[in-house]
């Protein structure tokens, strides 16, 4: 059937890569572990670690038809490029957010989710969006798991800071200092705020965890709100967040609109990864899309994520990650 790599930076493999190599034998495929310190770019040999009557075991193979691979970090970009020169790589880059955005926005493709964004140059930037809908959030270009993000609300002729942790008021003289000190560098963005809280208080957004299947099509692995316990914005999981079954958390916050939101939700991730992928010019292989709900039941996009956590549910994702093992094995013996 073929060959396929996992290649992480972790050295050891985990329980993605344990579940993953027992769908890989029930399909035949040949499937092995290995970081970058493993690969022998003189010989094109990797030393791989390949599960074997459960426990992983070291063999020296060459470079696998597919790498699932993690990131590339950019000390590792030499070994990145050099066995992409053989193997069909699972993972492609997105961009930063103030690329995929720009992209959204000018595609036209998603007036229906799209929240009005401003790439921040300088604290003007960010007066005129708090001007023109009072309350703003400003978050790093570059994903950073949820850190660095703040909210900043007018408050007569004060201002109002939030962060996970803190609120404080400020001055407009401290406000703009506060700018220019932390938000200009690296570069930030700046949206109104959502208001998707619950019931309760607490930060949500809802995360539609979208992967390839053995067709090559979008499939839905899960639907599931991620909840910010004790935190004032970001509902991130590496945070201190949680996360719960999306019909009970719908019907306890949304009431009798739970069915018509859930709809949504539903077709998001049938047509969101299909107009998204249109916006490059490669294949994407997984997507974690992440969406706020007001109180209203307006639905409005927070990120577009590549290559998602999966850690609540690996099965599910194991099974179509394999999926698309198959899929890209397939493609490659179409060609040669």
């Amino acid at each position: 059937m073929g060959t396929v790599g996992m290649l992480r930076t972790n050295t050891k493999p985990q329980i993605l890569a344990r579940t993953v190599a027992y769908i890989c034998m029930h399909y035949g495929i040949k499937f092995f572990y290995f970081s970058p310190s493993d690969v022998d770019l003189i010989n094109k040999k990797i030393n791989g670690q390949f599960f074997e009557k459960g426990k992983w075991v070291r063999k020296i193979v060459d470079y696998p038809d597919v790498v699932d691979n993690e990131p590339m970090k950019m000390k590792n970009k030499k070994i990145y490029n050099n066995l992409k020169e053989t193997s069909i790589f699972t993972t492609n880059p997105l961009g930063g957010k103030n690329k995929v955005f720009r992209m959204l926005k000018e595609s036209q493709l998603f007036e229906d989710v799209l929240i009005p964004y401003i790439l921040v140059r300088n604290p003007d930037d960010v007066l005129s969006f708090l001007n023109r809908y009072n309350k703003i959030l400003l978050k790093p270009v570059f994903s950073n798991q949820g850190r660095n993000i703040i909210v900043i609300e007018k408050a007569g002729n004060s201002f109002k800071l939030l962060d996970d942790r803190i609120s404080k008021s400020l001055t407009y003289n401290e406000l703009i200092e506060l700018l220019n000190q932390k938000y200009m560098n690296p570069t930030y963005i700046c949206q109104p705020f959502i208001n998707s809280k619950t019931i309760e208080g607490s930060p949500f957004d809802i995360r539609l965890h979208v992967r390839k299947n053995s067709e090559g099509r979008w499939e839905k692995v899960k639907i599931y709100p991620r909840i910010g316990m004790g935190k004032n914005i970001t509902s991130n999981i590496s945070q201190g967040g949680g996360i719960s079954p999306i019909v009970p958390f719908l019907q306890h916050n949304f009431g009798n609109e739970w069915k018509k939101i859930k709809n949504k939700l539903e077709l998001l991730c049938r047509s969101f990864p299909t107009r998204f992928e249109s916006l490059y010019d490669y294949d994407l292989d997984a997507l974690g899309i992440d969406f706020g709900i007001d109180q209203k039941g307006n639905i409005g996009l927070f990120e577009v994520n590549t290559y998602p956590g999966q850690q609540f549910f690996y099965a599910e994702d194991a099974e179509v990650r394999v999926d698309y093992y198959r899929y890209l094995l397939n493609q490659k013996s179409v060609v040669h």
